[in-house]
């Protein structure tokens, strides 16, 4: 059984035939990104992706990464390139703008950036130093040229900037999102626990105060505060995109794996994210080096992988999602995984020593499975950030609970209507999922589930 999860984003590639096929070749989750497009394109693409679950029969999960407060040049007459020395005006507003002078309409730019800031156009392949700066207008010189079309993003490395995570766009888009019935928000561009705090009261006013919000990493002060962070969220992605623009290109590793390493000690899914493939956007291969990538990631056990325009707008989707299959696969039948100590707040958390007793029971007994009975997943999820060596079963009534539950490290969510041993048992035996003379691990943390209301542990033979 493949444990690490793979995030495939949709977009124009994924047509429903080819969501069936991704499905069926190991997609587990999708990422609708609210970057692009309109309420009514992604409510069609929302329930294309719910359509595909069900007919190829699996829970799914479906992730609203929203677009946060992304800096963009505005409108450009024609492209014109920029020289090294060249002296170029940003400025406010959303004007027409051409050589020597573009628009930005991001107010907090223009209050965050200080003379000697440096900023990356358009993915940083044109670099700028900031000259003067006021409310304004900020005056740069060039110190890495290229050519500067309109729309293009802008970063800021090492620079804090003085605005909320989540834009008037995202609450409404996030409110859209919560209509339509996603399983995770992701909120771009975290800088702090507020942020992560604030996506959280906008879907308790939009009646879903229990969605599982994702914070993404893709800011240094997002990696200096992770433990804060770590603390509010409900999963983590290192978005290596912004990030690799925001800090040195060889801190990039590190920072990957100082929020994986965090994220595991607290028992917090953790998703790595972007360029995992990129050659397979045009190329039917990816490179040595992605494939080199992708293993490391699984090897770090983190709970999922992203592919992002793969899928979303790749020449090769289905094969993409194949080629991390099975390089999730082979890494994950070596046996000498890292493992991560949890630290005193995961330690310390209710239910905890239930579950670890669970898993010792399982490696004692060889067991073959250990089987959550759950309501609203956080057995399951417990048990994940264990990472045992025998299979997690959540067996729920919830399918909204079996869907999130799909981007749980190791977790293969069961939908069964009785929600007793026996009736477990027998819902796995005739589906297959486990075999007569299997040792099977029962846990469960809620009280209704049980007869006498307590919390329970129980081994048998099938």
């Amino acid at each position: 059984m493949r444990r690490t999860r793979i995030l495939a984003t949709a977009g124009p590639s994924t047509t429903l035939p080819v969501l069936r096929d991704l499905i069926r070749s190991g997609a587990d989750a999708f990422r609708l990104n609210f970057s692009h497009g309109t309420h009514e394109s992604q409510a069609v693409m929302f329930k294309m992706i719910r359509d595909a679950a069900m007919a190829e029969g699996r829970p799914v999960a479906i992730v609203q990464d929203l677009g946060g407060p992304k800096i963009r040049t505005g409108e450009v007459s024609a492209p014109f390139t920029l020289n090294h020395g060249d002296a170029l005006t940003i400025a406010a507003g959303a004007f027409m703008g051409g050589r020597g002078r573009v628009s930005c309409s991001f107010e907090a730019l223009f209050s965050s950036a200080r003379v000697g800031d440096r900023l990356l156009v358009n993915d940083g392949r044109i670099e700028l130093e900031v000259v003067t700066s006021n409310a304004d207008a900020l005056e740069t010189r060039v110190l890495a040229g290229g050519v500067l079309s309109s729309h293009k993003g802008i970063n800021l490395p090492g620079v804090t900037i003085r605005t909320s995570a989540v834009t008037a766009k995202d609450e409404a888009d996030l409110k859209f999102g919560i209509e339509l019935g996603i399983d995770f928000a992701a909120v771009s561009f975290v800088q702090s626990a507020d942020d992560v705090s604030h996506a959280r009261r906008v879907a308790a006013q939009a009646g879903a105060p229990d969605l599982p919000i994702i914070a993404k990493i893709e800011r240094p002060q997002a990696v200096e505060q992770i433990e804060s962070i770590l603390d509010v969220a409900d999963g983590v992605m290192v978005a290596r995109g912004d990030l690799g623009l925001e800090l040195p290109l060889e801190r990039l590793p590190a920072a990957q794996k100082r929020v994986t390493r965090a994220a595991r000690a607290r028992g917090v899914p953790v998703i790595v994210a972007t360029q995992v493939l990129e050659s397979m956007v045009v190329e039917p291969r990816p490179t040595r080096a992605e494939v080199t990538d992708a293993a490391h990631s699984v090897d770090e056990r983190a709970d999922a992988i992203m592919l992002a325009g793969e899928t979303a707008a790749g020449a090769y989707p289905v094969r993409a999602v194949q080629m991390l299959d099975a390089i999730i696969r082979e890494v994950e039948a070596m046996p000498d995984h890292a493992d991560v100590a949890p630290d005193a707040a995961a330690r310390n958390r209710p239910g905890r020593p239930l579950c670890e007793a669970a898993v010792a029971l399982a490696e004692r007994s060889g067991a073959a499975a250990i089987v959550a009975m759950t309501e609203a997943g956080k057995t399951p999820r417990m048990l994940a950030a264990l990472r045992p060596d025998a299979q997690v079963l959540a067996a729920t009534p919830n399918a909204r609970t079996a869907a999130q539950l799909s981007l749980t490290w190791g977790v293969t969510p069961v939908i069964t209507g009785a929600m007793t041993i026996p009736g477990v048992r027998d819902t796995l035996r005739n589906r297959g999922i486990v075999r007569q003379g299997d040792v099977i691990v029962f846990v469960s943390m809620h009280p209704k589930l049980s007869q006498d209301g307590r919390n329970f542990i129980h081994v048998e033979r099938i």
